[in-house]
């Protein structure tokens, strides 16, 4: 079998796989080449063939170790490092809140010490349109910054919460014991990439809730004024599903969000992965 080929896509972030059998990901040679091209690209996209939970978790070996998601009622049954993320819209126009607090730009699990290093999003069933994943590369968005801007923020701690009252929609809730397990915690605002070195704007419009030393006022400014540019389309790549694929990304230097735009009354089902990550720095 011909090794796997990557190739760049026309966007600001991403590349495609190509030739990858994904039971072999997790050899050696396979899995630095994913890693070093997750790093590169920020976003890489392996289309293929539904996988079960538990292949899902095997193939995702590749990229280091899978994490339990936090919420136990969303966890896949004998698989719990795998969640299952199901969204439909109704007829009123309404969805679950995991829908709608996707529909902002967010990083995932920022809300925790040692965030996810990765996330891995397997298409199970998609609706007949709309509900593309749109990504943004926050290399990019920290190297547009004003030099002033970026002098400024050097160096600056933020808040991450699981709740934000800077957040448009409220999270799922929490058990007492999933409470316990995420208290508050503190990240730089311009994090490092492990791999590369290259710096990038840490933000959450759903987690982050305040810049350490500024008070209320000063740091929403600050932020909103960051995040104005993070939601400039020059920084964006916009991924349509086909059924099977699977999109990985670093959660170190990119955000997401989803459309809620497709018919109602139909599914759109998502198995997820998160890959364990280090101490921000």
């Amino acid at each position: 079998m011909a090794a796997p080929r990557v190739i760049p896509l026309d966007a600001p972030l991403g590349a495609r796989i190509e030739d990858l059998d994904r039971e072999s990901a997790s050899s050696p040679a396979v899995a630095a080449l994913l890693n070093r091209a997750l790093a590169e690209h920020l976003l890489v996209v392996v289309p293929g063939e539904r996988m079960t939970p538990q292949q899902m978790r095997d193939f995702s070996s590749a990229f280091g170790a899978a994490q339990r998601q936090l919420l136990r009622y969303k966890r896949s049954g004998e698989v719990p490092e795998v969640s299952v993320m199901v969204s439909t819209l109704m007829d009123d126009g309404s969805t679950d809140k995991t829908a709608l607090r996707a529909e902002d730009w967010h990083t995932d699990d920022s809300y925790m010490a040692m965030p996810a290093k990765a996330t891995l999003l397997h298409s199970i069933e998609i609706p007949s349109r709309g509900g593309s994943t749109w990504f943004c590369n926050m290399h990019s968005v920290y190297d547009a910054l004003p030099e002033a801007t970026r002098q400024r923020i050097d160096g600056l701690r933020a808040i991450h919460a699981y709740d934000t009252v800077r957040a448009r929609n409220r999270p799922s809730e929490r058990t007492s014991q999933e409470i316990a397990e995420t208290p508050d915690v503190e990240h730089p605002l311009v994090r490092t990439h492990p791999d590369t070195g290259r710096k990038a704007l840490y933000l959450n419009f759903n987690r982050l809730d305040r810049i350490v030393g500024m008070d209320r006022e000063e740091s929403d400014a600050l932020l909103d004024e960051l995040a104005e540019e993070a939601r400039r389309p020059e920084h964006h790549f916009g991924h349509r599903w086909t059924l099977g694929d699977v999109v990985i990304w670093d959660n170190r230097a990119t955000m997401h969000r989803v459309d809620v735009d497709y018919p109602a009354g139909e599914h759109r089902i998502m198995q997820r992965v998160l890959i364990e990550g280090d101490k921000p720095f």
